[in-house]
């Protein structure tokens, strides 16, 4: 039966030749709806505005359509491409090899750049259009004649890694969205004891590899906890370049494709964002990266067979080894990871595709999984049972828009970029099914863009804020960047169909680059001015002389990054490890400050010049799931500054520097 037989053709039962026909049925039926996409698209943005306008959510409204322009362009753009059927195989490049593109200019480039990081300001960024000028060479030599994918590949990881270090070596504390200061203590501890963290610090004595590595690194480098912890995760990261290269290329061979893909990834706000934040999670995405590898670069398939070829004992052996090393570095990423590789063995069951995983593979880390969460770390499960409140999930609440209109242009633009390219090459994967693995990475491609950009699931406040849906979308980032890179790539390739110039495709793939390089770097982002991502010499200088001269055991009352810094749990070790603890009170935005005694961090600078971020006591833990109570900012207005400032007494002041001041008060 051929592949353009008609529905009414098919046998509903029979042998093997029925159920082969039977699955090029289902491919044929996926090429047909990638025909009718762009039509769907625009009957899901018309659908999404009678929506917005039902629920009188104007915001939604606004922003929706910001990002409907590039899913609808991206949409039809495709239509056009798909006239030219561009094929995979073979060569295509836009420049011949020019000299003055060389690996000593990208070399030059990037040495000073490195210089420009060195003798800037932290927060200035002259330094990161050294970074563009790189990823231009890099793109440069990607699309010129003489492709040198090894190269390219240490150009890629070394702009990666340059970019990551400006961000976390550059400041005084760099602390991300805060959960690198908590993991730093239990880090010290382990470090300082010699053995992992007590029970009393929580679950994580159960998912101990993070803090023990961190610890570890520390003392064979002679450094401090946290420059350690950003040297050497900072490295890891950036390998992860590498195991996306030989993964993508096992299912493509073709270098000049897995090269783009490998760009877009490096280039990914998202992507920069978790090398710099390398908390337990992004480890354990490290390791779901090069499990990702084992299944697709190592298991190959033999020919006229459904199932793969059985992997060597080393191979197998290292595969279990990464599953337990996921396992014991963060709680959740585990089932995660197992429903992703669930749902790929399940589109290569229903697409009648050779397997690259083994129904008996997917049985290791259930079966590891499941004996380790009930026998060793049952506690754990005990922590998720609040997330378990059938109560919570009866009125589904919507957020509120951060941005709107302008502002989230500004700070979503790299989105653009992502939905505009991610959608051409995510479609055009399940329709031209070449290889006919690609349809995997397209499906998966779709659902990567509505994970990570702003959507549905971002503003349903049960997704976002009990069931922290951004962890699992970390593990679609290798997807997102496999359907960007064959979107710069069919694009490309369909531009010298049209018989552009050459110099003329390359200006506007540059340009194309450029742009998304711009706001994925945060040229142009958007921020609130009392997010923060770390802190200044003065402000470090001030909790220094905290930890010296306030006793262990006092309540501290700050505001939110503040007290995350002294998230320092008391344990049974603590005075014999010389280790501070405290008792933290997050201030509320009413200023309303409980207790007999205590003292007071008030961050002087910061209020006066980007504002703080107050609120209930139960944020401080992630027991609050209220979506009317939570972080609130206290914005740096003369009123609110003259209101908070008057409620203190110069006679309780114990010190001040330009950043901070420290007040001890008694009722």
């Amino acid at each position: 039966m051929s592949a353009s037989s008609s529905l009414s053709g098919l046998s509903v039962e029979g042998g093997p030749a029925d159920t082969e026909a039977g699955a090029r049925m289902k491919i044929r039926l996926l090429e047909k709806l990638a025909g009718i996409f762009p039509y769907l698209i625009l009957f899901a943005y018309i659908a999404g505005c009678i929506f917005c306008l039902l629920i009188d959510r104007m915001s939604y409204l606004i922003n929706g359509s910001i990002l409907a322009v590039p899913a609808i362009l991206g949409a039809f753009a495709f239509a056009f491409i798909k006239k030219k059927d561009i094929d995979f195989s073979g060569t295509f490049e836009i420049f011949p090899y020019y000299r003055w593109i060389s690996p000593q200019l990208f070399l030059a480039t990037f040495t000073l750049t490195v210089l420009t990081f060195l003798i800037t300001p932290a927060d200035s960024t002259p330094g990161f259009i050294g970074v563009l000028i790189l990823y231009t060479i890099i793109f440069v030599q990607i699309v010129s004649a003489q492709l040198r994918p090894a190269m390219m590949l240490v150009e890629i990881m070394l702009t990666l890694a340059v970019t990551i270090y400006s961000y976390t070596l550059r400041p005084v504390l760099y602390f991300g969205t805060t959960d690198i200061m908590p993991h730093s203590y239990m880090a010290t501890i382990t470090y300082l004891s010699g053995h992992i963290i007590p029970g009393e610090l929580g679950t994580y004595t159960y998912f101990p590899l993070y803090h023990v590595f961190v610890a570890l690194s520390s003392h064979m480098l002679g450094l401090d906890i946290e420059t350690s912890l950003f040297v050497t995760t900072g490295l890891i990261f950036a390998s992860t370049v590498l195991f996306l290269y030989y993964l993508v290329n096992s299912v493509f061979h073709n270098d000049r494709i897995t090269l783009l893909v490998v760009l877009a990834y490096a280039m990914n706000a998202d992507v920069i964002y978790y090398g710099t934040y390398m908390v337990t999670r992004t480890m354990a995405y490290v390791g779901y990266l090069i499990l990702l590898y084992l299944l697709y670069s190592v298991t190959g398939t033999k020919a006229h067979t459904e199932h793969a070829i059985p992997r060597p004992t080393p191979r197998r052996i290292f595969a279990v080894i990464t599953v337990m090393f996921i396992l014991l570095t963060h709680q959740i990423s585990t089932p995660m990871i197992i429903a992703l590789i669930g749902l790929l063995f399940f589109l290569e069951l229903v697409l009648g595709e050779k397997r690259r995983m083994s129904t008996t593979f997917l049985m290791v880390p259930v079966s590891l999984f499941a004996v380790y969460w009930l026998f060793v770390a049952y506690p754990f499960i005990r922590d998720l049972f609040p997330r378990a409140d059938l109560s919570l999930y009866q009125n589904i609440v919507l957020t509120e828009a951060v941005n709107q209109g302008w502002n989230f242009l500004l700070s979503q633009i790299d989105s653009l970029f992502v939905v505009f390219f991610g959608l051409i090459g995510a479609v055009y994967l399940v329709w031209k099914q070449q290889p006919k693995y690609s349809i995997v990475f397209g499906m998966l491609g779709l659902a990567a863009i509505i994970l990570n950009v702003p959507s549905v699931l971002t503003v349903v406040f049960q997704l976002v804020s009990v069931l922290r849906i951004d962890r699992f979308a970390i593990l679609f980032l290798p997807i997102l960047a496999i359907a960007m890179g064959v979107g710069m790539y069919v694009l490309a390739r369909y531009l010298a169909a049209r018989e552009m110039p050459p110099r003329w495709i390359g200006a506007v793939m540059i340009a194309l680059i450029l742009l998304y390089g711009v706001s994925s770097l945060g040229f142009i982002r958007e921020e609130p001015s009392y997010t923060r991502y770390s802190f200044n010499q003065d402000e470090v200088v001030g909790f220094d002389y905290v930890l010296e001269k306030v006793p262990s055991g006092s309540v501290l009352h700050s505001d939110y990054y503040t007290l995350r810094f002294f998230g320092r749990k008391k344990i049974n070790e603590s005075e014999n490890l010389g280790l501070p603890y405290y008792a933290n009170r997050l201030i509320q935005d009413d200023l309303n400050i409980s207790g007999d005694t205590g003292y007071i961090i008030l961050p002087d600078e910061q209020l006066r010049h980007g504002g703080l971020l107050f609120g209930e006591e139960a944020m401080m833990d992630e027991t609050e799931f209220n979506p009317e109570k939570g972080l609130r900012p206290y914005m740096p207005t003369e009123e609110n500054i003259l209101n908070f400032t008057g409620r203190l007494s110069a006679d309780h002041k114990v010190y001040s520097n330009r950043g901070i001041e420290v007040y001890h008060f008694r009722h």
